[in-house]
């Protein structure tokens, strides 16, 4: 059954689309006797008088719905040499793409779309057809493409629903009867939210597809959640909630995406896909054009869209909660209605655009210290009070490192960090939410014997051996937010200026031979072993091991800023492992156990499992 949010605005919706073709209805039909309301009620009539089904139905009533809709005045308009206006260009693939939008089955969207396409096809395959077009239809012909190649007839001869298509390229055809009785257009109103309500049961993006929630659901990024830190937790009890949700639900480790560090990880997350897809592949980027490294604040980057914006295009009340505003900024991308904000930004950002809220007045307490454990518990909190006040169907919340970077399993600060996170979460499951767990990437010891950081300082090490100014290196894990890391972590890249472009084999296998290297890769083998975006690579890629980081040049480091804490990062191969859980057991689990899961699996763990 459909959340009640989903059953409003699928009605709201609707009302919205019924509105425009009212709005627009009574204009002329490009010079036919009949209104443009008349031509649409009478295709749909002519397919219900064949028994189509609701789909090829709401197509045929729909089939203009490009001219309707508030960005048809945006099409260019074709005119006749005589000056004559014979219609909009494209109109049919502007209302699929605007039905497609809205939810409605790929069949509706197709059929919509490919009524233009239909008729070149009859004037190309069937005898007579042409010579039974309106005037009106067969000048806009010319403006459409013309008739079919032979090539183009075989090719849509294959299509499943070329039958149906044809079917409402006829209706609309003959739908130009000035005396034709017609039901009014609200008698279609009824079709027309059951079909989009079904075909809003699931979205897809990027291939996948994933069910719309049915109750309150929660997704938790626990951000630098090592395996060790859950297994600590529940070895000496202190972990109680997520131990049961261990026995009693699902439970696993999975791969996060590379780098193993926060943004491309978040993204990775909230569009199901890695780096080389959505294009977030790091913290900090390099401008090649300005030379200048760049820290991804925003969704300026960003290739696809985002399972949280098309949950809350379908109806569902999303909410996005952030540690860290850089985030927000990203994951607040095409949220339609939904609550996004984050914990570092909490006197400024308001709880929703229709209210001057601060979230600092709503949770009745002050912004967080952003470094500190409360940055974190702040979005947990926020959480519980979403859904004890049921104003979320679906939440995103996403945490800070900062504990993880400081304090390792066992030390007392984050032991009390991790049962206060458990306790959270025990009240998100207490309010009825199902939950899935999952981190952005694991953390690991990164200092010698001594205590002092382990550090390979890559770009020195390049220069001495190539020459001052042979090669830059950029270090993506690298934000605003450099206290807890001093920017160090365990995966690099390089790239090399033009005059020592000859070089750059020669450097890939220096770097190997460093001590602490795990792997150096040319942009290409990076791209394709880790699942990154080429055009935005350096010359190569280098990690480090998992007692190791990679830092740029020794002088631009503040080791200082560690505040005498032993050094604790990620950005490796070695960071890839975190937990992946869900509160209740898996539909399948054989399947389960044999998958290999990655933490952007999440919220098809938690949707569709």
């Amino acid at each position: 059954m459909a959340l009640p949010s989903v059953e409003e605005h699928t009605q709201a919706t609707i009302r919205e689309l019924f509105s425009f073709i009212l709005a627009q209805g009574h204009t002329e039909y490009l010079g036919e006797s009949v209104s443009q309301l008349q031509h649409s009620l009478q295709s749909a009539l002519q397919a219900q008088q064949d028994n189509c089904d609701d789909e090829t139905v709401l197509a045929a009533l729909m089939h203009d719905v490009g001219r309707f809709i508030p960005a048809a005045d945006k099409m260019p308009k074709l005119i006749a040499p005589d000056g004559s206006y014979i219609g909009r260009a494209s109109h049919d693939i502007l209302g699929e793409r605007y039905l497609r939008q809205l939810g409605f089955s790929e069949k509706v969207c197709q059929l919509v779309g490919s009524h233009v396409t239909a008729k070149r096809y009859l004037c190309a395959a069937e005898n007579g057809y042409w010579e039974s077009l309106s005037l009106s239809s067969k000048r806009t012909l010319e403006y459409q493409g013309g008739r079919f190649t032979p090539e183009q007839v075989k090719e849509a001869e294959n299509d499943p629903w070329l039958q149906e298509k044809l079917a409402v390229r006829r209706y609309d055809d003959l739908a130009k009867n000035p005396d034709a009785v017609t039901p009014p257009l609200e008698a279609y109103q009824e079709m027309a939210y059951k079909c989009l309500l079904e075909s809003r049961s699931s979205i897809n993006l990027n291939s996948r597809t994933y069910a719309l929630p049915t109750k309150p659901t929660v997704v938790v990024c626990i951000d630098g959640f090592d395996p060790s830190y859950l297994r600590h937790g529940i070895s000496t009890g202190t972990l109680p909630h997520l131990a049961s949700l261990m026995e009693k639900g699902f439970s696993t480790t999975a791969k996060s995406a590379m780098p193993s560090i926060t943004n491309p990880n978040n993204v990775s997350i909230v569009t199901g896909v890695p780096p080389s897809v959505h294009g977030i592949a790091g913290n900090t980027v390099l401008d090649r054009a300005t030379g200048e490294e760049v820290s991804i604040s925003d969704a300026t980057h960003l290739r696809t869209e985002t399972i949280l914006s098309l949950l809350s295009r379908h109806g569902v009340r999303v909410a996005a909660v952030t540690a860290k505003e850089k985030l927000r900024q990203i994951l607040g991308h095409q949220l339609h209605g939904a609550i996004c904000f984050s914990a570092q930004k909490a006197k400024s950002c308001k709880l929703s655009q229709e209210t001057d809220l601060d979230i600092e007045t709503w949770m009745g307490r002050a912004t967080p210290d952003q470094y500190s454990p409360d940055l974190s518990l702040f979005v947990m909190d926020a959480g519980v009070k979403l859904l004890g006040e049921n104003r979320a169907d679906f939440l995103y919340l996403t945490l800070s490192d900062w504990v993880q970077h400081k304090y390792a399993p066992g030390e007392k600060e984050a032991d009390t960090f991790m049962t206060q996170l458990d306790a959270s979460i025990g009240r998100l499951l207490e309010l009825g939410a199902r939950v899935a767990i999952t981190g952005d990437h694991g953390m690991a010891s990164k200092t010698k014997p001594d205590g002092t950081p382990n550090v390979v300082y890559l770009q020195d090490e390049l220069e001495a051996r190539f020459g001052k100014g042979s090669a830059r290196v950029i270090c993506p894990i690298a934000d605003p937010l450099v206290k807890h890391h001093g920017s160090f972590g365990a995966f690099v890249r390089v790239y090399v200026s033009s005059e020592y472009k000859e070089s750059i084999s020669e450097m890939i296998k220096y770097c190997a031979t460093l001590e602490h290297v795990d792997v150096s890769l040319s942009a290409t083998d990076a791209a394709e072993r880790f699942e990154l975006p080429l055009d935005l690579e350096g010359d190569f890629v280098v990690t480090s091991g998992r007692d190791s980081v990679i830092g740029s040049c020794r002088k631009d480091h503040d080791i200082g800023s560690l505040g005498g804490l032993r050094l604790r990062s990620h950005g490796g191969i070695a960071e890839q492992d975190v937990p992946l859980i869900l509160s209740c057991p898996v539909q399948d689990g054989a399947a389960a156990a044999e998958r290999k899961w990655r933490n952007f699996d999440v919220f098809d763990l938690v949707l569709n499992w």
